[in-house]
């Protein structure tokens, strides 16, 4: 069974035990329209007007975390861990096999934002739930192995660490200013001009000014807010759509790998902020990060939201402990 421990050096958490399991159903796509038993029921969709699905979640088959697990705190003399609670569900993204985020249409990216806010709203209701994580991962070198577009949403017992970072710093620079960090970032990127990719009335895209990979872009509104759920009006989400749209074309033809993850608000049922003086809305400015993926880049840092580990330390150890040097 598969845990999270605590890193006392590092305060982050790391998911423990997951068993990777392998498909057993070679040379068929358990994503595509007519497969749908190969996959658990169906928790939301969004159908065409014919009656078939344009967008699709479900449970995870092998999923990270589950809702039916304990939290379960304890410790283990200096060390934490907790049980994985929490949800993992898979989105398909559309029914078309081979379409990539550089073909969708302006209808395609419209209900694939509508499922994305419905499920962080739904999942955001469970107060054993801190955060809900969205993300995709295209292309090997991004870590899947299923080419169907497709995404993932994690609701996890807690904050993953870049978004605590993320958080905390927001948090500090608010404190001190009376104003949004990533509201002055985008004051001086548009007084810059200098990282600019594309812009327009609601929304800017740049490549932030300490990337972490080549090409690394960040979409973010231009006017404050912290709820990605809270996406609305249909002027601002056609601009939306048309900036991450533009975006994605450029991208893919740079490369065939690249990982997008959405940086929203944490659940404030459950969030104990770092201080009691301000809320998340104050300071805190969702955005979508798009991380493009290069052999040499990639070979030396990635940037999961949470690490996985398969076999535990003390199997690892084990196994060592075996090996003849």
């Amino acid at each position: 069974m598969a845990e999270l421990r605590k890193d006392p050096v590092s305060g982050n958490w790391c998911v423990v035990g997951y068993t990777i399991l392998k498909s057993t159903s070679v040379g068929i796509c358990p994503f595509c329209p007519g497969n749908e038993n190969l996959t658990p029921p169906t928790i939301k969709d969004i159908k065409n007007e014919d009656g078939t699905w344009a967008v699709r979640c479900f449970p995870a088959s092998n999923p990270i975390f589950i809702i039916e697990a304990g939290e379960g705190k304890r410790a283990e003399g200096i060390y934490d861990k907790m049980g994985n609670v929490g949800a993992h569900e898979i989105v398909v993204e559309n029914p078309v096999h081979s379409k990539t985020m550089s073909s969708f249409t302006e209808n395609d990216y419209s209900l694939l934002i509508e499922l994305y806010k419905d499920r962080i709203a739904d999942l955001k209701k469970d107060k054993r739930f801190k955060y809900i994580l969205i993300f995709k991962n295209h292309g090997e070198l991004a870590g899947s192995y299923i080419f169907h577009p497709h995404s993932h949403v994690l609701a996890t017992p807690i904050i993953p660490q870049r978004i605590e970072l993320e958080l905390y710093h927001s948090m500090i620079h608010y404190q001190k200013k009376e104003r949004c960090l990533f509201c002055d970032i985008v004051s001086q990127e548009m007084r810059q001009n200098k990282r600019i990719v594309s812009v327009n009335n609601n929304f800017i895209a740049f490549c932030p000014f300490a990337s972490r990979f080549p090409f690394e872009v960040w979409i973010m509104p231009r006017s404050h807010s912290a709820h990605f759920e809270k996406l609305s009006g249909e002027d601002v989400k056609t601009e939306f759509i048309s900036i991450m749209s533009g975006i994605m074309k450029r991208i893919e033809r740079l490369t065939n790998a690249y990982s997008i993850v959405i940086h929203t608000s944490p659940n404030v049922l459950t969030f104990q902020g770092h201080s009691d003086d301000l809320l998340i809305d104050d300071y805190f400015h969702w955005h979508i990060e798009i991380l493009p993926r290069y052999l040499r880049s990639s070979k030396y840092k990635r940037e999961d939201e949470f690490y996985v580990v398969p076999t535990t330390p003390e199997e690892s150890a084990g196994m060592l402990r075996s090996e003849r040097v």
